[in-house]
């Protein structure tokens, strides 16, 4: 069923609306065959191995953000490689012992919860932050 949305006298057709609704049966069916497709094309591809040790080999090295302050306390992000979410450190002086504010690898078994957005108060006692799950738009804020 194509949705057709009405753009200021513009018609554009939407096959694919239903897909946006990630619970729904007609998605999880969906995602499962092109599930099953990729990973039997994953079967039959002989350089996939070599492939992933060379992603691995490129990806794996220590990446830090951009520090930043609020109030009197200093900020940032880092993975130390291969981590599947950045995780978020305080300290109290750019010298002092950085410590781990949250880090969402510790959310789910999978890694798949990540933090999606983060609000400090101007004093940055306070922490207001989403999260969302499995890759999806919708997130949780706590």
């Amino acid at each position: 069923m194509s949705i057709k949305d009405d753009y200021h006298g513009t018609t554009v057709s939407d096959p694919y609306r239903w897909l946006e609704d990630p619970d729904s049966p007609e998605t999880k069916s969906f995602v499962e065959a092109q599930n099953q497709l990729t990973f039997k094309a994953f079967e039959q591809c002989n350089i996939l191995g070599r492939f992933k040790k060379k992603l691995t080999r490129t990806f794996d090295y220590p990446k830090y953000g951009c520090p930043f302050k609020r109030g009197d306390l200093y900020f940032y992000y880092f993975n130390s490689g291969l981590q599947a979410q950045h995780v978020l450190y305080v300290q109290k002086t750019l010298d002092a012992e950085a410590k781990v504010l949250l880090d969402p690898n510790t959310l789910s078994s999978d890694g798949t919860v990540a933090l999606s957005q983060v609000t400090f108060s101007p004093n940055g006692k306070y922490l207001a932050h989403s999260l969302s799950k499995g890759g999806s738009d919708w997130v949780t804020i706590k």
